[in-house]
């Protein structure tokens, strides 16, 4: 039988979970990053929260990446302790997020019940206190959502751009063999990823309907039908273990696949 073809769009700089679970689940991985991950034009904001994280009641990390940046600063500046000190509560979205900030030494006191960074939003703003003081650490252009739902919470809100993503160049002969019908699926593990393939193609409508569209969670899904198409499967979690199951499932049972 044909391995599936699944082209993985989301950067990798070592292994990737995504791509080994695939693999181990028989499918032939097609790498083609569509973002880069680098450091913010400035690293001023995130900074002054590394070095006095305690001005702040509630510190929310909206992905892996703002983490990874945060603790990269803090062991630069902030020699010995843990990365967040006790005091501060610590919010994250999703497991993947909660797993790399909890290998970090950072103790997570909210994980929103949701997927996306409005429901850990909506959590905080129903369990803090008028005035709180929350640091939103996110991507540079990241979703302003978060930060709106906490200030119509009557919560001091300062948003901490921890990274920032930028468009990677797919090669054309990728983009060439997804509007072929040559792969069998898409993987978008972020809006961004979503967006920037999307570019590459001419939008996501030129994806034929043989090529399964996947989205990690319901942001990424959101971003593919602004792009021209909506995911033919949704990720049961935001996880890239599960994002794997689901497209598999898909490919190999298309009827009874669904989006969430």
């Amino acid at each position: 039988m044909k391995r599936p073809r699944v082209v993985v769009t989301r950067p990798s700089n070592g292994p990737d979970r995504l791509t080994e679970r695939l693999q181990a689940l028989g499918c032939e991985v097609v790498a083609a990053p569509a973002i880069r991950i680098g450091p913010p034009r400035s690293y001023e904001a995130l900074d002054a929260l590394v070095r006095a994280p305690g001005r702040f009641d509630y510190l929310l990390f909206m992905s892996r990446n703002a983490v990874r940046y945060y603790v990269q600063r803090a062991r630069r500046f902030r020699r010995g302790g843990p990365p967040v000190p006790t005091g501060a509560q610590v919010g994250v979205v999703g497991a993947a997020t909660h797993a790399v900030a909890e290998r970090a030494g950072i103790d997570v006191t909210i994980r929103s019940n949701g997927r996306t960074g409005v429901d850990l939003s909506a959590a905080v703003a129903a369990d803090a206190a008028t005035g709180a003081r929350v640091a939103v650490v996110q991507a540079e252009d990241g979703l302003e959502e978060p930060a709106e739902r906490l200030r119509s919470a009557g919560l001091s809100v300062t948003r901490v751009p921890a990274y920032r993503t930028r468009p990677a160049a797919v090669p054309r002969e990728i983009a060439a063999a997804v509007r072929n019908g040559e792969v069998d699926a898409l993987a978008f593990a972020s809006p961004s990823s979503a967006v920037s393939f999307a570019v590459a193609l001419g939008g996501l409508g030129t994806v034929p309907e043989s090529v399964a569209v996947a989205a990690i969670g319901p942001t990424t899904a959101a971003a593919c039908a602004r792009a021209g198409r909506a995911p033919d499967v949704v990720a049961g979690d935001s996880s890239a273990e599960a994002l794997a199951e689901a497209v598999v499932g898909h490919v190999k049972h298309p009827e009874g696949a669904s989006t969430a």
